[in-house]
């Protein structure tokens, strides 16, 4: 609460300066839109937060102020404006200010404030059987985030800026830990602050123009961790005659990261037909973390053989991520309305890792009881990966005059993995190298890609149809597609004035055959809309739509290595229609929505959005608006997240 409050002062703050910044001058147009609103819920509000959260409370639901009339009464700016939304209780608010002096500087300012909530009842929850909700991996967190920049000399040949964004986000939240033979809830407290300092210069030289960018980004990360839960766990089951128990967890986390990156992009136009641009961007993290942790309690570990009473831990890591991505692009005019284009891009990363880890387990006795002595165990290990991206491509794109227009190109992407295992296992199928281990290696992977648009428009109709197909050898990762296929249609029709129609259907498929991983996927949407005005005062508006996915892959169960097939099925319906009528000074606007999900997680929302606003004498230039929003949240099974959200909102409107 206290950093919500914070983030509605800081923002009127800013409104008023921006305010105090045009006192003089006396007929500055805005609009704003400022007020009250009342929230009910009943049933869970933890699943009303997680899908919407809106709040009641003090609401600037928008303002906007622009103006580059002064009347002479200032040489600060030429231009300056401000727009704002959601600011106070609502779940995400942004505010913008920019200022300009033709020739001389252009500045920015922009503000984002969010509140992350997720408290899902059925999600990480082996105990949502029992009636105990929400599930144990929630958290509930506030983020900031300001950018601002400031460009010199705008316009001109040479255009240094200067920039700075900070990033924070923190708040509790709970996840669950994995120890000693059983698995127990913990609270969590992170701490996020993200600066970024960034300096460069745009340059236009006649045909020639781009930018160029260095920046710096440091990361500071804490998380603190602490028994919240039941000291038996999850699963109070005994283990080899004992029941795994504890008495005191807590582990704390400490991460840096710095990131240096350079940004760079020019574009030359030569000859009247011909467009080259190139691009180059450059990171190199490094992060380096420690972690102390510590335990009390009855624990087993099949790793040492042994029971335990307590565990002291501590880990040193460090990890570097250097990645480039470089490449070129030309566009050729041959005839009016037919051009040619080809490209090349090439990605680089290089992902190394460390980690020291030496754990103490104290109090140590064997299964039989005997030999009480502690226990250390140190783990060195060491991974590393590095992959290439070679990214060819080239096309035709034909707008030739009358209805109809083509995109056709083709991309070959060849992709090359060296891959250093540390001492646990990560998941790469297979081993193409004999002379390798079966978790580390050489990789190689070549992704061909067909992609086709084409498109037809006359007399209000509008026909659009896209394929596109991408085939693959050799997966590298189990998610890795062999042979994937997109197909899209759309068309619609626009009378003026009055109508408007409009259909789309798209179906992707993707799948691996690969014995162990056998991927099939399947997606299927289909939407159409409508919009009708049949008066001037009244507006129609309609669409139904219809999401379907069907998707399987193997597994492998930890417990027992056994394979078996993992499915995943939706089949999602929507409907959602509404009417606008205006008769000045009163108006009108309506809102339904229904939407239906079944497969493995079904569910029914309904919503309905109804807004009265009414002008007030044209010379106070006011409108009093009022606003009803009703939510409701069924799940078939289980129903423990169903909730019925009602607000209502009272606003005054100042306008031009």
């Amino acid at each position: 609460m206290r950093s919500r409050k914070f983030a509605l002062w800081l923002s009127l703050g800013l409104l008023a300066a921006g305010a105090g910044a045009l006192e003089a001058q006396s007929t500055t147009p805005y609009d704003m839109e400022i007020g009250l609103r009342t929230l009910k819920v009943n049933g869970n509000e933890d699943m009303y937060r997680t899908q919407i959260n809106e709040r009641s409370g003090f609401l600037l639901r928008s303002f906007s102020l622009a103006t580059s009339d002064f009347e002479g009464k200032t040489s600060l700016f030429d231009r300056f404006r401000i727009d704002a939304s959601d600011l106070g209780a609502g779940p995400a608010g942004a505010l913008r200010l920019s200022a300009e002096k033709r020739e001389v500087y252009r500045f920015t300012l922009g503000y984002r404030h969010t509140n992350n909530f997720s408290a899902l009842p059925a999600y990480a929850n082996p105990l949502l059987a029992q009636g105990i909700i929400p599930g144990q991996h929630t958290y509930d967190r506030t983020q900031n985030m300001l950018d601002a920049d400031l460009e010199f000399l705008p316009g001109k040949a040479i255009s240094p800026f200067i920039g700075y964004s900070l990033n924070n986000l923190s708040g509790p939240g709970t996840t669950t830990y994995h120890q000693g033979g059983n698995e127990f809830l913990l609270s969590q407290d992170l701490k996020d602050r993200d600066h970024e300092f960034r300096i460069g210069t745009g340059f236009n030289l006649g045909p020639v123009y781009g930018s160029v960018t260095q920046g710096w980004r440091k990361l500071s990360s804490t998380e603190s961790l602490g028994l919240a839960g039941a000291t038996t766990g999850n699963f109070p089951n005994p283990v080899l005659g004992q029941v795994p128990t504890a008495t005191l967890i807590t582990r704390n986390d400490r991460t840096d990261v710095k990131t240096p990156f350079t940004n760079l992009y020019a574009t030359g136009q030569f000859l009247g037909r011909v467009r080259v641009t190139g691009n180059y961007v450059r990171f190199a993290a490094e992060s380096n973390g420690d972690e102390t942790e510590g335990l009390t309690g009855s624990f087993i570990s099949f790793g040492i053989n042994r029971f335990f009473n307590g565990l002291a831990e501590t880990a040193a890591q460090t990890a570097k991520n250097t990645t480039w991505r470089g490449g070129a692009r030309a566009e050729v005019t041959i005839v009016g309305g037919l051009d040619a284009f080809a490209g090349f891009q090439k990605d680089h990363r290089d992902l190394t890792g460390t980690a020291l880890l030496n754990t103490l387990y104290q109090g140590t006795t064997n299964f039989s009881g005997l030999d009480p002595k502690d226990v250390q165990a140190v783990l060195d290990a060491a991974s590393a990966i590095t992959r290439v991206d070679n990214v060819a491509n080239i096309g035709i794109s034909a707008r030739p005059e009358g209805p109809f227009s083509v995109r056709a190109e083709y991309r070959q992407d060849k992709q090359t993995a060296d891959v250093a295992p540390d001492l646990s296992e990560i998941v790469v199928p297979g081993n193409p190298n004999p002379a390798g281990s079966p978790q580390g290696g050489a990789y190689e992977r070549k992704i061909k890609t067909f992609d086709i648009n084409a498109s037809f428009s006359k007399a209000g109709f509008t026909l659009g149809a896209a394929y596109r197909k991408d085939s693959a050898d050799n997966p590298i990762f189990r998610t890795d597609f062999t042979d994937r296929n997109r197909y899209r249609v759309r068309a619609g029709y626009a009378a003026p004035k009055w109508v408007k129609l409009g259909v789309t259907a798209e179906n992707l498929k993707q799948k691996n055959p690969q014995t162990g991983i056998n991927l099939d996927g399947k997606v299927r949407q289909y939407s159409g809309d409508v919009e009708v005005t049949p008066a001037k005062f009244l507006s129609l508006r309609g669409s139904v739509s219809q999401f379907k996915a069907d998707n399987s892959i193997l597994f492998r169960h930890p417990e027992n290595f056994n394979t078996d097939i993992s499915l995943y099925t939706e089949t999602g319906k929507a409907r959602e229609g509404g009417f606008l009528v205006n008769f000045a000074p009163v108006s009108f606007d309506a809102g339904f929505s229904r939407f239906t999900n079944r497969g493995d997680n079904p569910f029914d929302i309904n919503r309905t959005r109804l807004r009265l606003g009414v002008d007030l004498p044209p010379k106070t230039r006011t409108a009093i608006v009022a606003e009803y929003a009703k939510d409701k949240y069924h799940e078939l099974t289980p129903t423990f997240g169903d909730f019925d959200a009602t607000r209502y909102g009272i606003f005054l409107r100042f306008h031009p």
